[in-house]
């Protein structure tokens, strides 16, 4: 059973979810502390307060999402993997022009990234700034550098790193169905679909993520989150991978862009059957023992073991630019060996699909919204935007970001609590374009 007590009754199941994807529908209006009061900790009030909240409350964006993010190995199974190499310290080049950097966010007009930070309703947590290795910018209004904070869909990315791993390895062929690699599929309409239709999230089975299997109670979406929280479906806790079984084909594979959590899970599985190793175990093998990390990586899982990399991992913000770091040149600045190969970050910007394509779903059309930026090409391999330039992004709920630039040599990442608002990602084009950066 979830740790902690959650008692949804059906009539909520569409709030819970509305919650659950990258673009969130809570009111800009709800009431909130100023995260500043908690950068140094938590009253017990909160904390009971956030253990006894429903899912909405603790994914809204309020005071119990801020302990959640911060406090997820209390809420949660948790793996967690040990630093394994001498920390590798991150050298410091400060650019202070970066903060002066300007975007024109949803709620406060134009303005420069660090006044953006400093306002309160921005509710933004850290955000640093990597160039050849090297901090240029960094800035930590609401947490403490130390802390850990989860992912959210960041994550996702993790988990298509590990099977390009494998891919490299010669262990999987991304034209093959998924089905010929996990037996417990075989025969369902999952099993059919390529591994590499899985990786672009367009497996045209009816398990993404839009407004209306969000509001409904049974669809897979609904019952993946459910099953992950330990959470009762018809009186019954479903393994999760038994609900992703029961996905149906609602159209060819391929056809567009369908984001969701339940499509990232199916990559666990894959990873599994592949090795025969739990999830956690490969990345700390293949990914995590390489990296100088700073502190110990949290994996929360399932209450069988599964570790939910759509979204539940946690670490500190220098550690998740660690991460991001693997795609650049300056590898060798947080790793001992290279772990993301150039093949590898040839495949996501090489491999990607059409704008049309991009469009045809969902979330397409919400990251253009996002961004106010229509310049993006698509989706690739879990990222969620691939630009012409070659760049790539990953966002996360509640404002979460991982953005790469390999050919500049640049990793932005950010951890935020704002979910109706994600001015802070539309900094980012902004500093990857400016003059800062030219070769």
């Amino acid at each position: 059973m979830f740790l902690f007590n959650l008692k949804l009754k059906s009539c909520c199941f569409a709030s819970l979810l509305a919650v659950l994807v990258i673009m969130p529908t809570i009111s800009s209006a709800q009431e909130r502390t100023p995260i500043e009061k908690f950068a140094n900790g938590f009253p017990m009030e909160l904390a009971e307060s956030a253990h006894a909240a429903d899912l909405p409350k603790l994914l809204a964006g309020g005071d119990e999402a801020v302990y959640f993010a911060s406090r997820a190995s209390e809420f949660f199974p948790t793996a967690i993997l040990p630093v394994r190499q001498p920390v590798m310290r991150l050298k410091q080049n400060l650019i202070p022009e970066i903060g002066e950097i300007t975007a024109k966010t949803q709620s406060f007009g134009e303005l420069s990234l660090t006044k953006f930070l400093a306002t309160p309703e921005s509710y933004s947590q850290g955000m640093i700034v990597v160039h050849e290795g090297k901090i240029v910018y960094e800035q930590y209004p609401r947490m403490r550098p130390e802390d850990h904070h989860l992912w959210m869909s960041n994550a996702k990315v993790t988990a298509s790193l590990v099977i390009d791993l494998l891919i490299n390895d010669g262990k999987i062929d991304e034209n093959r169905s998924f089905g010929s690699y996990v037996p417990e599929f075989r025969g369902t309409p999952t099993g059919k679909v390529r591994v590499k239709d899985v990786l672009d999230m367009t497996t045209g089975l009816n398990s993404d993520e839009n407004p209306e299997t969000r509001s409904n109670p049974d669809s897979i979406a609904t019952r993946t989150f459910l099953a992950e929280f330990g959470m009762p479906h018809e009186g019954k806790i479903e393994r999760l991978i038994d609900v992703l079984k029961e996905a149906k084909s609602e159209c060819n594979p391929g056809k567009k862009f369908q984001y969701a959590s339940a499509t990232t899970q199916l990559l666990v599985f894959l990873a599994e059957a592949v090795e025969n190793k739990r999830w956690s175990d490969i990345f700390d093998e293949r990914v995590w023992s390489k990296i100088g990390a700073q502190a110990p990586i949290q994996l929360h899982t399932t209450p069988d073991g599964i570790v939910a990399a759509h979204g539940l991992i946690s670490s500190n913000l220098r550690d998740m630019a660690r991460f991001g770091t693997l795609y650049t040149p300056s590898w060798r600045s947080v790793a001992t060996e290279r772990i993301v190969t150039p093949k590898m970050v040839a495949r996501i910007r090489d491999g990607v699909r059409s704008k049309e394509f991009f469009l045809g779903g969902f979330n397409g059309p919400a990251f253009v919204k996002i961004f106010n930026d229509d310049t993006m090409i698509s989706n690739s391999r879990q990222w969620d935007i691939v630009w012409p330039d070659g760049d790539f992004w990953k966002g996360g709920m509640m404002s979460q970001g991982l953005y790469v630039s390999p050919d500049r040599d640049l990793v932005i990442a950010y951890f935020s609590l704002n979910a109706p608002d994600r001015s802070i990602d539309r900094f980012l084009r902004p500093i990857a374009n400016s003059r800062l950066f030219n070769k």
